[in-house]
C-alpha cells in the first residue's frame, strides 16, 4: 500500500464549539513570552555599567575629598554592580531580577537625598573658604542652600520613582514570561 493511499481508521469524533469565544473547546494558545523584560533588561544593565564608568571616571575626586566620599563611592559601585546583575535576572525572565533592582534604587535614592542634605553645610564651608566673595554674595548664598537641596531632593524622589515605574514595567505587561522567584523567601 502505498502512502498516498492510507486511510484513516477509527471513530470520528465531534468538536464541540465553545459559544463564549466561537473556538473549539479545550484549545490551549500559547504565544512566545514578551521582550519587554529582555528589553528592561538590557537598559538597566546598561545603567549599571554607566554607573560604574562614572565613579572610575571621579576616582581621582572621590580620593582627594575622601572621608565619607568614597564611602558614598563604594555604596555607587556596589549598587551599579547589582543593577547589572538585577538586569541580568530580569532579560532572562527571573522576578527577582525587578526586586532586586527596586530594592536598589530605593538604596540609591536614600543616598542621594542624604548626600543632598549635607549640601548646604558643605557649601557654607566652601563659602567661608572663598575670600573673593563680597559680604553681600556671601549671605545671598548662604540664604539659598537650603533651597537648592530642596529642589535637589523632590528632583531626586520624582527621576527615581519615574526610574522604578520604569524597572516594573515587566511585571505589568500581560504574558510577560517571568517565572515566580522572589528576591527574599
Amino acid at each position: 500500500m502505498e502512502p498516498s493511499d492510507t486511510q484513516l481508521t477509527g471513530t470520528p469524533q465531534s468538536i464541540v464549539i465553545d459559544p463564549n469565544t466561537g473556538l473549539p473547546q479545550n484549545v490551549i494558545i500559547i504565544q512566545q513570552p514578551s521582550s519587554g523584560p529582555k528589553i528592561i533588561g538590557i537598559l538597566i544593565i546598561i545603567w549599571g555599567v554607566f554607573g560604574i564608568l562614572g565613579e572610575v571616571i571621579n576616582l581621582g575626586n572621590t580620593l582627594e575629598y575622601g572621608g565619607l566620599f568614597v564611602v558614598i563611592a563604594l555604596v555607587n559601585l556596589l549598587v551599579a554592580g547589582g543593577y547589572i546583575a538585577g538586569g541580568y535576572m530580569i532579560q532572562n525572565y527571573q522576578k527577582k531580577g525587578i526586586h532586586l533592582s527596586l530594592l536598589l534604587l530605593v538604596v540609591s535614592t536614600i543616598v542621594s537625598v542624604a548626600m543632598m542634605s549635607l549640601m548646604p553645610g558643605m557649601i557654607d564651608d566652601l563659602i567661608e573658604e572663598d575670600n573673593d566673595l563680597t559680604d553681600d554674595d556671601k549671605e545671598q548664598l548662604e540664604a539659598s542652600t537650603g533651597l537648592i537641596a530642596g529642589i535637589g531632593i523632590v528632583f531626586i524622589v520624582i527621576c527615581n520613582g519615574i526610574c522604578g515605574l520604569i524597572i516594573a514595567i515587566p511585571m505589568m505587561i500581560s504574558n510577560n514570561g517571568l517565572d515566580d522567584s522572589k528576591l527574599f523567601g
